[in-house]
């Protein structure tokens, strides 16, 4: 599997996390900063797992594109992620069947 794109495209979109954050200074940013915890676990796990990529990362990425459409709605960021999350879907095919982690999410998150 040739992992160029999908590394260039998971670095532009943790990038974007770090511009969303200059851009739009909220209160509580933890939703951000968790999105960019998992892009970065997802950059690891394709380095060093590209054929055999951890299920909880490609879980936790579901929820990341999930969420993208309600918190960062029209922004580079949505973008990203959406760009992300395509490739995911066209390249690996068990992607498709799985299932976001949703209430568990928070769990998953603390303990990556």
């Amino acid at each position: 599997m040739d992992t160029t794109k999908i590394i260039f495209l998971i670095e532009e979109a943790i990038a974007e996390t770090a511009n969303y954050v200059e851009q739009h200074r909220k209160g509580d940013n933890s939703s951000v900063f968790d999105t960019q915890k998992v892009f970065q676990l997802l950059k690891k796990e394709i380095e060093l797992h590209c054929e055999n990529i951890d299920e909880g990362v490609l879980r936790a990425m579901h929820d990341v594109g999930m969420s993208s459409y309600k918190e960062f709605e029209n922004t580079s960021l949505e973008e990203a992620i959406n760009n992300v999350t395509e490739w995911l879907y066209l390249s690996i095919p068990r992607y498709k069947k799985l299932n976001p982690l949703g209430i568990d999410f928070e769990k998953w998150i603390k303990k990556a």
